[in-house]
């Protein structure tokens, strides 16, 4: 059965995005079937973290009836299918609200439906929430970050979305709360903690995604601990020991 899981944060920057893109190639490495939906639509940049710079149709196309789901939607080479919204601000009127009806089209053939929703709680992350089965929660571990999270939180239960997690990104020493503190405060557990590293921005630069140009660094580590979590499956590191992984490794949270 598809799993549609809305990944949502309370504000931006906090690479919502970057963790939605790898966390899509990490679940099609483990033989899953994937699509990953940009429902940002007007802030729309899924497609550029896949080496997308221009595509004929978008998801704002097939809302506006002008095509089919499948005419949007554009394979990776690590088999993902990319669902782009448009960079065009023509598009930017555009009502979200047939959206989940857009992507039920090709449902049936999928394991997995990323929909890496808009920041915020405008009617676009309102009608992500609505249009997902679960949702996964990225925040950054700093109290104002954290405070927006939790209202994102409070706004998937009462649509009765069950929140898998608390992702925590670009993750360093300096940070206010802990992974306990955390998850203390969202009543929820933590299954992820990403380091801040230079390494992500590289492989943004470089439009391929963290876990396909860095397999075994510490970033792309905690994206496995992720999808091993979402899969159900215990996670079982293949890190070879780097010197700076070790260190990594050493942060005990």
């Amino acid at each position: 059965m598809v799993r549609v899981i809305g990944v949502l944060s309370g504000k931006g920057g906090v690479g919502k995005t970057t963790l939605v893109s790898n966390l899509g190639v990490s679940l099609a490495q483990e033989g899953k079937n994937v699509a990953i939906v940009d429902a940002n639509l007007t802030g729309a940049n899924l497609g550029l973290h896949f080496g997308l710079l221009s595509y004929p149709v978008s998801i704002h196309d097939v809302m506006n009836g002008g095509a089919l789901i499948t005419d949007a939607m554009y394979k990776h080479p690590s088999g993902v299918d990319i669902i782009p919204a448009s960079l065009s601000i023509e598009h930017i009127d555009t009502e979200p609200k047939n959206l989940r009806s857009s992507i039920d089209e090709f449902l049936g053939d999928k394991d997995f439906v990323l929909i890496d929703a808009a920041t915020g709680l405008d009617r676009e992350t309102l009608n992500a929430i609505d249009m997902s089965d679960e949702v996964l929660i990225v925040t950054h571990p700093e109290l104002p970050t954290i405070s927006d999270a939790l209202r994102t939180k409070t706004i998937a239960e009462k649509y009765g979305k069950d929140v898998i997690g608390i992702v925590l990104n670009r993750v360093n020493r300096k940070d206010d709360l802990n992974k306990d503190n955390v998850s203390s405060f969202f009543e929820l557990p933590v299954i992820g903690a990403i380091p801040d590293d230079p390494v992500v921005r590289k492989s943004i630069e470089a439009k391929n995604p963290v876990v396909l140009s860095h397999p075994n660094h510490r970033v792309s580590q905690e994206v496995r601990r992720v999808s091993s979590h979402i899969l159900g499956k215990k996670y079982v590191s293949k890190n070879n020991g780097g010197l700076m992984d070790r260190l990594l490794a050493m942060f005990k949270w």
